[in-house]
């Protein structure tokens, strides 16, 4: 008895929410066409998950943020951050929706941000990009974790489309 009882606990423990990171959203592998400016403000996104049940995973407004800002650099969109609001760039981030799977073996995750690009204060370019991201169970047994990889690969693929629009502008 006392051995089924911790086997549950493990596996409750482990199936805990796990909150999508920095590092699993940071697009790794695109370089932008081209340099768009010196040093762009990007404001903390807003509209991501904070309090979820305890079966799901989120995507943190914070960790959303600093994957957007780690991706701009490590893809030479942009060379570097401003600290405040004053400068040429800035980036205002909504998190519109993450549609998260309920329960199952494969677990797709589709995400839609808008971006707001603003350059010298004024609006300059709007976009809302949807983007979605499959964990199977070959990556992962537990689900929860199977719906945090899927979700920080949507969101990946999310911030890599915004990217690589914006590359395109003539801005």
């Amino acid at each position: 008895m006392k051995k089924l009882l911790s086997l549950s606990l493990l596996f409750l423990v482990f199936n805990c929410a796990f909150p999508s990171t920095k590092e699993g959203m940071t697009v790794k592998n695109y370089q932008s066409p081209k340099n768009i400016g010196d040093k762009i403000f990007v404001k903390e996104a807003k509209g991501g998950s904070t309090t979820l049940p305890f079966w799901t995973s989120e995507i943190p407004n914070d960790n959303f943020t600093d994957a957007v800002k780690e991706s701009l650099l490590k893809s030479k969109t942009f060379s570097n951050f401003a600290s405040n609001w004053e400068g040429d760039w800035g980036l205002e981030i909504e998190i519109v929706d993450v549609d998260q799977p309920f329960f199952g073996t494969d677990m797709t995750v589709s995400t839609n941000v808008k971006y707001t690009l603003f350059k010298k204060g004024k609006k300059a370019y709007e976009t809302t990009i949807n983007a979605s991201a499959t964990a199977e169970v070959s990556d992962t047994f537990f689900a929860v974790k199977r719906l945090r990889l899927a979700n920080e690969r949507a969101a990946e693929s999310n911030i890599q489309k915004f990217i690589e629009k914006i590359s395109k502008q003539n801005l």
